[in-house]
């Protein structure tokens, strides 16, 4: 059974939407508790598979006994096995807490609603263990296909900003997939591996163009400045519930999709050569910068979220340009950090807006003294946002700046602490809001549903984890990952 980890990791969520389609039209109840059970199982095989590959190294799976090249490989290694961990455990945790939420925003939709989770949770499990570059497309579609529906659920404005968001996100699946087709045009393999010893044979202007439509089309997928026009509507409009499973993981894994063909299908050294990196790191700098602008502006909660997103994979984006091993550990903590700290925030926007009917910061302060624990949970996730040391959003921004520094980019060095002035900034005005403005009002309503706070609270103290426990979860699990080719 270990030998086929990789492989259950995806089938676990994806086969359970079917049933889930299947037995949730004529058991009431039923989509939500197999939903649970999915994800749970989800959890359980991806701590396993982190344990495996941290004690024994990377697992393969040959689909139907097909050894690659030919056949498509199941591949769990360090990284994979990490993002993979945090991806299913996050979910868990969104989805259990924002059942409530579910069942006020989408009645009689339920079974759609957890169908479409599901095989987003398995598309998104299917990125990360795949080791097929067509294979990535396919399971990227799968993922972007039921993100287009779980938008398109909300409420007004809603079937607009889906809209808006398949176009543009078929525009950066159209795009990949080309980039993989001139990969196969120079190499005549789709394996991750087998690319990889063949890449450097290529002719190099057919490497660049396909290496540029590659990155232009996963950095739509990860929201990449300026290529995130698509999100912040997305993310507003969508259900509250859908807003807090997305907006956590699919930008991250999208982002650990860049890094997976970067580094292991190029290789740093083919990279080095080319101006690709140089284009990742200046458009990440500007991400940094500009998301922090943008979210300035914002007076709707989950708008302002959405744009603070773009600002902090601007972070990942810089520190996988920057091509060095402190860049690479930066952005890989930060691809964990912030898929914990947006799940906390976009659960407590769901929870305010659910029991408090709060969309705007400034609407804030019907929380005060009504629900200390999710305001509890909101600061950490800020502080955190911030770059507040102990908490993990620090390291991953600490390493990043380092490396900048380390390479004397002393201008991108900048750009991290103009975002985080402009993250001070906006987290503020939400603090605030939470912790010194009067109640308006005469509510007398408490906190929001248990298992609402208490996923809060869970995702929470995994921020702090991360934060505290940044040494070994860089011994342990990021250092084994990061490629060999790296300064």
């Amino acid at each position: 059974m270990i030998d086929h980890l990789p492989v259950l990791m995806f089938l676990a969520p994806f086969l359970s939407a079917l049933i889930v389609a299947a037995l949730g039209l004529y058991v009431r109840g039923a989509a939500s508790r197999l939903t649970l059970a999915a994800l749970t199982a989800t959890g359980v095989l991806s701590l396993v598979g982190l344990e495996r590959v941290a004690a024994a190294g990377a697992i393969h799976s040959h689909m139907g006994g097909w050894p690659p090249p030919i056949g498509i490989e199941f591949v769990l290694d360090p990284l994979s096995a990490f993002v993979a961990a945090v991806v299913a455990v996050v979910a868990l945790v969104t989805v259990a807490g924002s059942m409530a939420s579910v069942r006020g925003e989408l009645p009689g939709r339920e079974t759609f609603y957890y169908s479409c989770v599901l095989l987003l949770v398995g598309g998104l499990m299917g990125i990360l263990v795949t080791g097929d570059l067509f294979n990535l497309f396919v399971h990227l579609e799968v993922a972007s296909l039921s993100a287009y529906a779980l938008v398109a659920a909300g409420g007004r404005g809603a079937p607009r900003a889906a809209l808006s968001y398949l176009l543009i996100g078929s525009l950066g699946a159209s795009l990949y997939l080309l980039g993989v087709g001139f990969l196969y045009a120079g190499t005549g393999s789709l394996n991750m591996a087998d690319v990889a010893g063949l890449i450097g044979g290529m002719d190099g202007r057919l490497r660049f163009v396909a290496g540029i439509l590659i990155v232009g089309g996963l950095g739509i997928k990860m929201a990449l400045f300026p290529l995130h026009v698509w999100m912040p509507s997305a993310y507003e409009r969508s259900p509250a519930a859908a807003a807090s499973l997305m907006a956590p993981l699919v930008t991250k894994v999208c982002a650990y999709a860049l890094l997976r063909v970067l580094y292991w299908v190029w290789g740093g050294d083919l990279l080095r050569e080319g101006i690709l990196l140089e284009l990742l790191a200046w458009g990440g700098a500007a991400a940094v910068v500009m998301g922090g602008v943008l979210a300035l502006l914002q007076t709707d909660l989950r708008r302002l979220f959405a744009y603070s997103s773009v600002g902090q994979m601007g972070i990942v984006a810089l520190g996988a340009g920057l091509a060095n091993k402190a860049g690479m550990t930066g952005a890989i903590l930060h691809i964990a950090n912030d898929a914990v700290v947006k799940g906390v925030l976009f659960l407590a926007a769901g929870t305010a807006l659910l029991r408090f009917s709060v969309r705007n910061v400034a609407d804030l302060g019907r929380l005060r003294g009504r629900a200390p624990w999710t305001a509890a949970a909101v600061v950490v996730a800020g502080l955190s946002l911030v770059g507040v040391p102990p908490l993990g959003g620090f390291f991953g921004k600490w390493y990043v700046l380092t490396a900048a520094v380390a390479e004397g980019r002393w201008y991108f060095a900048a750009a991290i602490v103009a975002g985080s002035l402009a993250s001070i900034v906006y987290v503020f005005r939400i603090l605030q809001q939470i912790l010194f403005a009067q109640p308006a009002g005469e509510d007398q309503a408490r906190e929001g549903p248990a298992v609402a706070v208490l996923a809060c609270l869970t995702l929470a103290a995994v921020v702090v984890l991360l934060g505290i426990g940044n040494e070994r979860v860089v011994s342990l699990l990021v250092a084994q990952s990061l490629p060999g080719t790296l300064p």
